[in-house]
């Protein structure tokens, strides 16, 4: 049975997993827990944990004591002089931005104090609760003794590799899903929800261009989070317990997938002959230091983070219309039920976000058994199993610096 190395601090990555205990004689203490020396098979599970960190990089962690029940709860305040968050004119401006003018100057007056006044304008605070539930995750693979006898493939390898990398994109989905239930959304074109999305393009395809992702539409999106109070990322979560921190340049980022990147590509501005590429592949950068994982390019004050994984709203946009030949990517068939498919731009920043572990148990754990292991369940000493598990919670803590951007793309 593998033996878990203990550590601090960590939400959500493997930081080791199975294998013999050896302290090392001379004394060097590790930084992370005890001095263990891991078997090269057990390195492989555990390198493949850790592989990708395109979501985790831009989650605050935080940690959960045990017996206190599986709900985690963080309250928030909000300044008294913001707009109300669920009013229509924070969806329009933000917090505080474009205000009126005359509405302004006009509160003056209240808040005017006369000689000798013993009473003013009553302030109120406003604190709301936010919460969230604790879930266990984690899969297995079985496998029979001969497997081991005769295969050519190294299966203590082969098979935690693939439960590593069955961890590392399950934690990954679990992240990229909560995150994309944001309600703080910006649509292209002319779209006002998901259903929308792609009202008014023609068959022609001449109007596709409006949905795609544009110059314009990431400058509506930087100035709808500038609106909203969304700071600037400056640091990501790095390391192989993905507990420490690195610096990166400051901006938005923002995680699209591949078909948003191909259009990205091309993006241009201007007419004509004034046209220019907006888009800045990171290999043109000035500089290669302190880049976001993944990190593919710039445009205007946002770098966006590639996302192999990244979902897309399959066919859940504006119905295509009859005889379209344009090049938007759609699901189903023309003239029947062919939908738009619809592709976020996953802006999350500074403090919007965070995943919640259980302390003393916030690590994906290991476990194999071998089938020279007879009990109740292996009488013939046939059959073994390799497994992992993890606790995770997630929660959205500033949900309107947590922005979705909504676009239409190539096929």
């Amino acid at each position: 049975m593998f033996e878990i190395l203990k550590s601090k601090g960590f939400t959500g990555k493997v930081l080791a997993a199975a294998g013999e205990r050896h302290e090392y004689k001379a004394g060097n203490n590790s930084t992370h827990g005890e001095n263990v020396y891991l078997k090269y098979y057990d390195r492989a599970g555990i390198e493949a944990a850790n592989a990708i960190n395109v979501y985790q990089q831009f989650a605050d962690k935080r940690e959960m004591p045990t017996k206190y029940g599986k709900e985690y709860t963080v309250s928030r305040w909000f300044r008294h002089y913001d707009r109300d968050v669920a009013g229509p004119d924070f969806a329009k401006y933000g917090f505080i931005a474009s205000r009126n003018l005359e509405d302004v100057s006009g509160g003056f007056a209240t808040l005017r104090l006369a000689e000798g006044a013993d009473s003013g304008e009553l302030v109120n605070l406003k604190k709301i609760n936010l919460k969230t539930n604790l879930n266990r995750y984690g899969a297995m693979l079985t496998y029979t003794d001969e497997a081991d006898i005769f295969s050519n493939d190294d299966i203590q390898v082969r098979y935690r590799e693939e439960l590593g990398q069955h961890a590392n994109l399950l934690y990954e989905d679990l992240l990229q899903n909560d995150m994309l239930s944001t309600n703080t959304v910006m649509y292209s074109g002319a779209a006002t929800s998901l259903a929308t999305m792609g009202v008014g393009i023609t068959a022609d395809g001449t109007l596709d261009h409006e949905y795609k992702i544009s110059y314009d539409f990431i400058r509506r999106c930087e100035m709808k989070l500038l609106r909203n109070r969304a700071e600037k990322t400056t640091s990501i979560v790095t390391g192989s317990n993905k507990v420490g921190s690195s610096p990166v340049n400051s901006a938005y980022y923002a995680i699209v997938g591949p078909e948003i990147k191909f259009d990205l590509d091309l993006l241009t501005r201007g007419k004509d002959m004034e046209k220019e590429f907006v888009f800045i592949p990171a290999y043109k950068y000035a500089s290669s230091s302190n880049l976001a994982e993944n990190e593919i390019g710039q445009l205007h004050d946002t770098r966006f983070v590639l996302s192999e994984t990244a979902m897309v709203y399959r066919g859940k946009g504006e119905t295509v219309p009859n005889g379209y030949v344009g090049e938007l990517s759609y699901t189903g068939e023309i003239g029947r039920d062919a939908k738009f498919d619809v592709f976020p731009i996953l802006y999350p920043t500074k403090g919007s976000f965070a995943t919640v572990g259980l302390k003393g148990h916030n690590k994906i754990v290991f476990h194999a058994k071998s089938p020279s292991e007879v009990g109740h369940s292996n009488p013939f000493g046939t059959k073994g199993f390799f497994s992992y598990n993890f606790w995770y919670a997630s929660i959205i803590t500033q949900e309107e610096k947590l922005l979705k951007g909504l676009v239409l793309a190539s096929r």
